[in-house]
């Protein structure tokens, strides 16, 4: 019970040992040989040597609960933070859809009437984006952490058509992959090459390894694995932020 323990000390001792001259590289090539030697790699074969996945600990959310619950969070960050600047802005409209967390099982049911709360939550973002850039509006509130947040979904979801008109992007098509973007679909029953595969529209969401998924973990992303399972997963590099001031 009085042992002291194991203190830090003697694994940075061990560290300092192991870079003196090639000791980590014999390590590496005694450990490679018992392994080669024991079936479980190929000689002078590739490795994967993927990292665990850092699940995240947010709940899934699908593309309207994404928005809603983004706008949500953004205007509690805001009351946080000026509450008076939000009370002018937000009507009892807002309190009512806003003011507690968005569920799926408080969404509308139909696709059409899905598609319209989308496209309302849609206007409610872009009006609390043009009043954060009112001359008027502190710097600060631009600044915070959930309405960058904010800006990016809105600009992943959301795209203004011709006529300058707000709109839904459409879902990512099943069939495309970023790894396949570049090489060509297979001879057509005619015997001619086909097209390269099909390149996605503006107006479609990001590839997963982009998009947003969760306003509480923007550095969440969706992955699966077709028929097996699907998970949300951390990234360990923060990804490049959207350069785009709104949804183009």
């Amino acid at each position: 019970m009085d042992d002291p323990g194991f203190d830090f000390s003697v694994l940075s001792e061990f560290r300092d040992r192991m870079a003196e001259g090639d000791r980590a590289d014999r390590l590496l090539a005694v450990m490679v040989e018992r392994l080669a030697e024991a079936g479980l790699v190929k000689r002078r074969g590739r490795q994967r040597t993927d990292s665990t996945h850092v699940l995240a600990a947010v709940r899934r959310l699908d593309r309207i609960e994404l928005v809603g619950e983004t706008l949500r969070a953004a205007l509690e960050e805001l009351a946080a933070s000026d509450e008076e600047w939000v009370s002018a802005l937000v009507t009892e409209e807002w309190a009512r859809r806003y003011g507690r967390p968005v569920r799926y099982d408080r969404l509308p049911r139909e696709t059409k009437e899905r598609e319209q709360y989308a496209l309302r939550v849609g206007e409610d973002g872009m009006r609390l984006f043009q009043a954060l850039i009112a001359p008027d509006t502190p710097a600060r509130l631009r600044r915070l952490p959930q309405v960058e947040v904010l800006r990016q979904v809105w600009v992943q979801q959301y795209w203004f058509d011709e006529h300058d008109a707000l709109r839904w992007r459409g879902p990512k098509q099943t069939r495309d992959r970023q790894s396949r973007r570049h090489t060509a679909r297979r001879t057509t029953s005619s015997g001619a090459a086909a097209e390269g595969r099909p390149d996605p529209a503006t107006a479609r969401v990001p590839w997963s390894s982009v998009e947003i998924v969760s306003p509480h973990d923007p550095q969440a992303r969706f992955s699966h694995k077709p028929g097996k399972a699907e998970w949300s997963a951390t990234r360990t590099t923060r990804p490049r932020p959207a350069t785009t001031a709104c949804p183009t």
